[in-house]
């Protein structure tokens, strides 16, 4: 017996290794941020779900200029280390081509595409097949471009809530794979994608059908990522597959109540910022327990802003002068050698007819930091000193920073009562 425990909780450590290195290996340049383009906003997230470890599904979120962003997406054939090795393989490949192109700036699509099939295919078994996708979205020509080999069609939703869907133009890869070609569609009134491994689509629910006959329904009615993920979780008890998917959204701001503020870097100013922003949230009717959470959430984000951003106070310095009990007296000394700073603050309300979307945005005059290191959490635990984002991920249902990371937006989805409910 205990053999067989020491076997499972060796199992069990190696398959978290291999998440680590998949987590490791995939690239994620948006990685909680949010997509600013000119006088437009994009918010990206994604659901990383393996069904066993090693994984095939792999993805990774490039951003080759300030008006495209690329999205990789792999889903090799079958489960376990052969399907995982070809992922890693085809990620690896992939990510380090960009980094090259980047360099030299002549990035292009087809490019890609044709050398990573050159070097893919020798490495395929002859019974082995690779479904990925290729895409490049262009903010600036409102087109999205793409190269599908056997995957499930990207969904798009537009303005007026019809979905369109861009279909796969290749079979999978494999050793006979030969030639290829592209594909371009406009994105200019599209509010909304879905981008997905088969996991998604083919997992078969508890009525015995499969969930791509949901599918596009619920992703049309889902006003965001976090609101589509609790339909999909409540729509099945388990996958069949690995299941990774992209949704992109564009912030659409009709129908708002904002309030401005900007305020200096002191203890006090914050104090009342925080008061203020009570307020706000009270008398736009969120509940108790909500309005807890989000200024919970909402104070780590403004201290931080006030502390890191302004101030400029790293964690080990902070943390040193707490024991020492100088930390009162250092903050003092670094408002008056920084009074001039100011914090600018959002609050955000905006209505639709069965959700409120409340969302604060907080802007510092600070260095910011690289939110990739924010993966640390996952594949360097003992490194990560952000506790404070790991409450704040569970008190918001979501939150973004900018490409610098001096400005983060903190969002909460509040559900309305329907008629029926106060009956």
């Amino acid at each position: 017996m205990q053999q067989l425990q020491e076997e499972a909780i060796s199992r069990e450590i190696e398959n978290e290794k291999f998440f680590q290195k998949e987590i490791f290996v995939l690239r994620n340049d948006l990685y909680y941020k949010f997509l600013e383009h000119r006088n437009e906003r994009w918010f990206v997230d994604i659901a990383y779900k393996p069904k066993q470890m090693p994984s095939g599904d792999l993805y990774s979120i490039r951003r080759i200029d300030s008006d495209r962003i690329a999205v990789l997406l792999f889903d090799a054939m079958g489960k376990g280390l052969n399907a995982s090795i070809t992922s890693i393989l085809a990620g690896a490949y992939l990510n380090n081509y960009i980094d090259e192109s980047l360099e030299r700036g002549d990035f292009r699509l087809c490019d890609a595409t044709k050398r990573f099939h050159r070097f893919i295919k020798p490495l395929l078994f002859e019974d082995e097949a690779l479904s990925c996708s290729f895409v490049v979205i262009d903010l600036t020509e409102k087109t999205i471009e793409s190269a599908m080999f056997g995957m499930p069609p990207i969904l798009m939703c537009d303005q007026c809530n019809e979905i369109d869907k861009i279909r796969s133009n290749h079979p999978p890869m494999t050793r006979e794979s030969t030639g290829f070609d592209t594909q371009t569609d406009t994105i200019e009134n599209i509010v909304k994608l879905l981008l997905y491994t088969d996991g998604l689509n083919e997992t078969l629910l508890p009525d015995h059908m499969l969930y791509h006959t949901y599918l596009s329904e619920d992703f049309k009615h889902a006003p965001n990522y976090k609101h589509f993920l609790q339909t999909v979780m409540q729509r099945t008890e388990r996958f069949d597959d690995d299941m990774t998917f992209l949704f992109l959204e564009k912030e659409l701001c009709n129908r708002c109540s904002v309030r401005r503020y900007t305020i200096q870097s002191r203890q006090k100013e914050v104090d009342t910022m925080i008061a203020n922003t009570e307020r706000f949230l009270d008398e736009h009717g969120m509940d108790a327990k909500n309005r807890a959470y989000m200024l919970e959430a909402f104070s780590e984000m403004l201290i931080n802003a006030y502390e890191h951003g302004n101030l400029g106070i790293d964690h080990k310095t902070k943390q040193k002068l707490l024991e020492e009990g100088l930390y009162e007296s250092y903050l003092q000394e670094r408002e008056a050698q920084y009074k001039e700073k100011k914090i600018k603050i959002l609050l955000h309300l905006k209505e639709e007819e069965h959700l409120k979307t409340f969302k604060i945005d907080i802007e510092d005059e600070g260095k910011g930091f690289d939110t990739a290191l924010m993966r640390n959490r996952i594949i360097k635990k003992s490194q990560f000193h952000g506790r404070g984002l790991l409450m704040v991920s569970k008190m918001v249902d979501a939150y973004y920073y900018n490409d610098r990371a001096n400005r983060v937006i903190i969002k909460k989805f509040i559900p309305k009562e329907s008629k029926d409910d106060n009956q």
